[in-house]
């Protein structure tokens, strides 16, 4: 469960260099991002070459794990890492192996996530699961029924895939409807390309595995909804409403399994002071400085996954009604 903020009280602080410094070679050259990026993509081909030789009781979990690897991928990536050209990072997570969002569209909202000053406020921060209250009461019975199911650990992994699928279309729809209706802009215009250039992607990744015998539903079904319900487990408790955004974000601190299969994020609040920090030396930071972090995020700290999974398997963990109201809401 949470630490209690009377567990890591004032004193237990540690002093804390404002950033850490890449004075390895290694560190500096990024080695260990660059050995996943070909480990990743390497290992999906393999995968999908020889998968319909193989039991789909084999090729699904093997496949999650890969696509959430990569989505894992994609965030070091566009924060600037591993290489300093940002169009070379772009290119490398361009292809949409999980197929739904485009990779501008992530990296984009993603961006935004950081840097808002408010984050989980709903209407600013495009990554919040949250309702504010008014328009929370106006949805439906069931709506918000599914919402609910959504917070608790098993839903998040079942219905979550759906429920973000179904919510990123709609947005989309959305935004494409309002530029028919309003006078072309230039950041229209680029959207619409990057749609494009997704979408001629997407339709060569289906037709490359149609080659090796798989057909687009299996896929869908069997490698992309696992593999998004695993990253949707690492986002589950990441954020929560809070005095300031270091109270906001978690410490799951997981074993090296997670940790290597989400990069560091569960040390969400170390992520987020240090955006820019490569992943392989987050963990070092948060274990070096453990104490004043938790000072710093109000003690909000999971052991691990499992521990999470027990509180949370059945039971939402904090609501979907986000506790403060907006300023001009009535």
């Amino acid at each position: 469960m949470p630490v209690s903020n009377n567990q890591v009280g004032p004193s237990m602080a540690q002093t804390r260099p404002s950033a850490p410094i890449c004075s390895k070679l290694w560190q500096r050259q990024a080695w260990p991002t660059w050995a996943l990026i070909v480990l990743v993509y390497s290992s999906w081909i393999v995968l999908m070459s020889h998968a319909s030789q193989l039991s789909w009781w084999l090729v699904s979990p093997m496949a999650a794990v890969l696509l959430c690897l990569h989505g894992s991928v994609q965030h070091e990536l566009l924060h600037g890492r591993p290489s300093p050209w940002r169009w070379l990072n772009d290119s490398l997570g361009w292809m949409p192996l999980s197929l739904w969002i485009p990779y501008f569209q992530y990296r984009n909202h993603h961006q935004l996530h950081h840097e808002i000053h408010t984050i989980t406020e709903p209407g600013l921060d495009p990554e919040s699961y949250y309702h504010w209250p008014h328009d929370w009461y106006l949805k439906s019975a069931m709506v918000r029924l599914l919402w609910q199911l959504n917070y608790t650990f098993i839903g998040r992994m079942l219905i979550g895939p759906w429920l973000v699928v179904g919510l990123f279309i709609k947005s989309e729809t959305q935004f494409f409807w309002r530029g028919f209706s309003q006078p072309l802009s230039l950041a229209t215009v680029l959207h619409q390309i990057n749609w494009v250039l997704h979408l001629l992607l997407v339709a060569g990744v289906v037709m490359w595995l149609d080659v090796q015998g798989i057909v687009w539903w299996q896929y869908i079904v069997l490698c992309v909804w696992p593999g998004l319900s695993l990253t949707l487990m690492r986002s589950y408790a990441e954020h929560r409403p809070g005095d300031n955004n270091h109270r906001r974000c978690v410490i799951i601190e997981g074993s090296w399994v997670t940790r290597l299969l989400f990069m560091n994020v569960n040390i969400h609040q170390v992520h987020h002071e240090f955006p820019h920090l490569p992943w392989f030396m987050v963990y070092g930071h948060w274990r070096r400085y453990k104490q004043s972090i938790l000072v710093s995020n109000g003690g909000y700290f999971y052991q691990n996954y499992w521990s999470l999974m027990k509180q949370t398997m059945v039971h939402p963990k904090d609501s979907p009604m986000y506790p403060k109201k907006p300023a001009n809401r009535s």
